[in-house]
């Protein structure tokens, strides 16, 4: 009995030396961690490969998405130096979108600018790629800017000593330029719209001559087309309810007969004297039968200062506006013509009166189209 004690000890220490082996085996992969699973890309393989390349993909993939980024990246022109811009840079469907925004970055434009710049500018994006930085974001409440006009208003702006709205405005209307220098021809079917500007910068054809033109009941001779000729004899009998009498006397004139005066006076005066008082033919505004000249019945050629001062008020009510109102020399390119209305329909009338402006600034404010 005790030898067989031994044998059995033997065995049981055996036996346990080869669990504990088993175990020496087996705990080191019960207690180890769990392999972690690899992160997934946010972006495409080409993409993912060129952040790794560059040792910046746990940076970038831990971020939220930027298809900026992704596209950057895919036609190789990714500049780590720009990284945060990039980030703030919306996505455009454009042609060369990584290419132009590395061009506008070198430009030192921030991301604000270029999301400003590429939402509203796609098309002319390569003006401000050949000039120097600007502040852009400058115009971005100025309704009527137009960025084809950007380095004339920048030129105008050193030049003068306005406001960037009022350069914006005078710029549009061409005050930055010589008179005639340079202009836009309407169509004949253009120049039949009543609301049609026209001045310096913009010519009516030569040949152009309303077919609805009526006699003024003051002069048979002297006509307007229809709609202007009816709001006229309108206004003068209104005038005469408050003892403000006036007549007609110039109202339309054909390019042919512009074109007499107008030599008339440049023999007499000189050219840039002549270009101060007289339209050259096709740019007056007599050749669309909706103006008309008035004089006090007291003087020749011209109103008292009451007579102005009355159909300043009040011609508005009746679709006319004073169209080279006092002090606005600078702006019509012609000296004052209380004696001068134009006739614009009371809707329009109204406005450009309420406004303050002239016609040549209210077009461009509100009329232009871009």
């Amino acid at each position: 009995m005790s030898s067989k004690i031994p044998k059995i000890a033997l065995i049981i220490a055996i036996i346990i030396l080869i669990i504990c082996f088993i175990l020496l085996l087996v705990m080191p992969k019960m207690v180890s961690k769990p392999k972690e699973e690899e992160v997934v890309s946010k972006y495409s393989t080409k993409a993912t490969d060129t952040l790794k390349e560059l040792d910046i993909y746990t940076e970038i993939n831990n971020k939220d998405y930027s298809k900026t980024i992704e596209v950057l990246l895919e036609d190789n022109n990714f500049k780590t130096k720009y990284l945060n811009d990039y980030f703030n840079i919306d996505y455009q469907d454009i042609d060369n979108f990584s290419k132009t925004i590395n061009s506008l970055l070198d430009k030192d434009y921030n991301s604000q600018e270029i999301n400003y710049i590429i939402k509203n500018f796609q098309e002319q994006i390569d003006i401000l790629l050949t000039m120097k930085h600007i502040n852009i974001l400058e115009f971005k409440d100025i309704t009527n800017f137009n960025i084809d006009n950007l380095s004339r208003y920048i030129n105008y702006y050193n030049d003068n000593d306005y406001d960037l709205k009022s350069v914006v405005t005078y710029v549009n209307i061409g005050l930055d330029l010589d008179g005639y220098s340079k202009y836009e021809t309407y169509t004949l079917e253009e120049a039949k719209d009543i609301t049609i500007l026209v001045n310096k910068y913009h010519k009516l054809p030569d040949n152009y001559e309303p077919d609805d033109l009526v006699s003024l009941e003051y002069n048979a001779n002297y006509k307007l087309r229809k709609e202007a000729a009816e709001a006229f004899k309108e206004l003068t009998e209104v005038a005469k309810l408050d003892n403000v009498i006036f007549y007609p006397f110039s109202p339309y004139r054909s390019f042919a007969t512009q074109n007499v005066l107008y030599n008339r006076y440049k023999q007499m005066d000189g050219e840039k004297v002549a270009d101060t008082y007289s339209a050259r033919p096709g740019f007056s505004e007599h050749q669309l039968g909706l103006a008309v000249d008035v004089r006090s019945s007291t003087l020749n050629d011209n109103l008292t200062e009451e007579d102005y001062n009355w159909m300043l008020n009040n011609s508005y009510k009746y679709g006319f506006i004073i169209r080279y109102p006092k002090g606005k020399q600078f702006i019509t390119q012609y000296i004052e013509e209380p004696w001068h209305i134009r006739y614009l329909g009371v809707e329009l009338a109204t406005k450009v009166h309420d406004s303050g402006l002239t016609y040549d600034e209210y077009y461009d404010l509100y009329m232009e189209e871009r």
